[in-house]
């Protein structure tokens, strides 16, 4: 959990693991958001359920 997706996606299939990504929207969703990330996992008969919701990871400040 906490990973990015990519780097979930990447470790399941290098495990010859099945999975699903579900993705969470928001009705309020970020407009700049940089990064999709691993909110839950659930496994169920060998098979991988990746609950996914987006955010934003590089914070700009009036300093830059």
């Amino acid at each position: 959990m906490g990973r990015e997706l990519q780097q979930a996606e990447e470790i399941l299939a290098r495990e010859g693991k099945q999975y699903t990504v579900v993705r969470y929207v928001s009705y309020k969703p970020y407009r700049d958001a940089d990064s999709a990330r691993v909110l839950r996992v659930r496994e169920e008969d060998g098979k991988y359920e990746l609950l996914t919701g987006e955010f934003i990871t590089s914070v700009k400040t009036s300093q830059g």
